[in-house]
């Protein structure tokens, strides 16, 4: 149980987060007029975390190699490094966002601020992940979540700020998740440090996995963003925190996923890559090939099985919810696209991972612009706003699965043949 806690809290963490703000927008809107505030957030969300996902998988590695090397001191300098560029470069991505949404300067400066903030959070969310230290992260989100909800919640009911206190509030409780995570982080880290270690070399090695992180993330947030170009700030809103609800369906999948991969996957894997190494008999190495093979099958199989328990008990409450929040007018109809779609992306992420893994990079990239280009194409064929709204992500989600899955299944056939074709010396043997 406590395996199955942290990875809800290491894979859902910020979407958790960000649900809890979004929903709550939804409850205080009679409150106070926050359409403002909730617009500037879906943008802030959607571009940092789009464009700092190259960055974060790339440190992400970065730091899960240098663990596995044993040399935990080449990091600090390198994240460091990375920091003190993001954080104004994130800002200022902020601010430029922020134009392009037509923002007042009351909204627009906590927008830029809150940008800069969050891309230095899924920076170090993606160290404490490559440094294994799922603990960083849980006591980050378990006390800048509460400030976060209570302090956006509270300064736009009880004050006269409105849509600007909302965004203060909400920025509040995301600096001290910020402060948490460098705090762990950096603690986590050796006292002695390389200075001389470099992070560059990373970035050229590991280009089209970062490709794929961006090509992914953009596939999950485009739909947002050509709502907005067809309907509206209101409208993209709406839709935005709809989607958001739907994605805490994934959540318990989504902790099945992180407990079979590190445990029964991973002792798998391990096991057959240590085998290459100790010189194992080729039917040895043949026998485990397949029973690494059985084990993916069925990582995949019991992620769907958890999601689609899931999806069928939201797909009877999704008119419940809809009245209870007040989305989609009523209608429940964008929010059952939603949360299909959300339980086909969750099998996506699932073959990706598993992808990431075998370091198969050209397939994973392959099966992230298949999802962005049918997500961002088929949303604007489908129009906005119209009841087949939705439609689009899910229909792109069962395309990029399918695509995942297939080679996924693929590769892993001929998976030792791969193996030792990758070796330098396979032309001398």
């Amino acid at each position: 149980m406590s395996a199955f806690l942290t990875g809800a809290a290491v894979t859902s963490g910020p979407w958790l987060l960000t649900t809890l703000v979004l929903v709550l927008m939804r409850i205080s809107a009679g409150v106070a007029d926050i359409s403002g505030a909730s617009a500037v957030i879906t943008v802030v969300f959607a571009v940092v975390i789009v464009l700092s996902a190259p960055i974060d998988i790339v440190l992400s590695r970065f730091a899960a190699d240098r663990v596995y090397a044993r040399r935990r001191d080449r990091i600090a300098a390198p994240l460091r490094l990375v920091l003190a560029a993001c954080l104004p470069a994130f800002t200022l991505v902020g601010a430029l966002a922020m134009v392009l949404l037509g923002a007042t300067l009351e909204l627009g400066l906590p927008g830029a601020l809150l940008a800069g903030v969050i891309g230095a959070q899924w920076l170090l969310l993606s160290a404490a992940g490559g440094l294994s230290s799922p603990g960083i992260i849980l006591r980050a989100f378990a006390i800048g979540a509460p400030v976060s909800v209570l302090g956006a919640h509270l300064l736009s009911r009880f004050t006269t700020l409105g849509a600007v206190g909302y965004l203060y509030g909400f920025g509040a409780g995301q600096v001290a998740t910020l402060a948490l995570l460098l705090w762990g982080t950096f603690r986590a880290l050796p006292p002695e440090e390389d200075e001389s270690a470099r992070i560059l070399p990373a970035f050229r090695e590991y280009w089209l996995l970062a490709a794929a992180a961006l090509a992914f993330h953009a596939g999950i947030w485009v739909d947002k963003l050509v709502v907005m170009a067809l309907g509206g700030a209101q409208l993209a809103a709406t839709y935005a925190a709809t989607a958001a609800v739907a994605w805490l369906s994934v959540i318990p999948a989504c902790a099945y996923l992180f407990v079979k991969v590190e445990t029964g996957f991973s002792r798998r894997f391990r096991s057959f890559y240590a085998a290459l190494h100790t010189g194992a008999s080729l039917p040895d190495l043949e026998r485990m090939a397949r029973e690494l093979g059985t084990e993916v099958g069925r990582v995949l199989r019991g992620t769907g099985a958890v999601q689609a328990c899931v999806t069928l008990g939201s797909l009877l409450a999704a008119p419940l919810v809809v009245e209870a929040l007040g989305l989609s007018a009523g209608d429940p109809t964008t929010l059952r696209w939603l949360l299909l779609g959300a339980a086909l992306q969750v099998l996506a992420l699932s073959a990706t991972l598993l992808l990431y893994y075998f370091d198969f990079r050209f397939e994973s990239f392959l099966a992230a612009v298949v999802q962005l280009g049918a997500n961002g194409l088929l949303t604007l064929l489908l129009g906005a706003p119209s009841r087949s709204l939705g439609a689009g992500y899910s229909i792109a989600c069962a395309l990029s699965a399918t695509l995942a899955i297939g080679l996924l299944h693929r590769r892993m056939t001929a998976l030792l043949l791969r193996t030792f074709q990758s070796q330098p010396y396979a032309s001398e043997t």
